[in-house]
């Protein structure tokens, strides 16, 4: 992809770990965001997905990146634009191309 301005990166939750009574033990578990690639981030605007429910789902943000990813839907995300956070979310639908080495993801 020739433009790709922002960074992808993904949640990863570590459970607390339990003693042998079933205690949690204070300061094993917790957040971490890693990077995965990098990536452009758009808002969307125009894009529907219907469900097969018949509900109507009109994502946030439309992220193309760079690589082809292996992310499921349901999973946290976050662009980032330097510093500060340009989308996130947890995807809704990921599509990977199959010529191009690219993942989509709606958010």
């Amino acid at each position: 992809m020739i433009f790709a301005p922002h960074i992808l990166q993904v949640k990863r939750v570590t459970p607390l770990q339990e003693d042998e009574y079933g205690h949690p033990i204070p300061n094993t578990g917790g957040e971490v965001w890693v990077t995965l690639c990098k990536c452009r981030c758009d808002d969307n605007t125009t894009k529907e997905f219907n469900s097969p429910n018949g509900d109507v789902y009109r994502p946030n943000f439309h992220v193309v990146c760079d690589m082809s990813v292996d992310i499921k839907a349901g999973t946290e995300v976050r662009c980032l634009e330097g510093e500060s956070v340009r989308g996130e979310g947890k995807v809704y639908i990921v599509k990977n191309a199959n010529y191009f080495n690219n993942s989509e993801l709606w958010l």
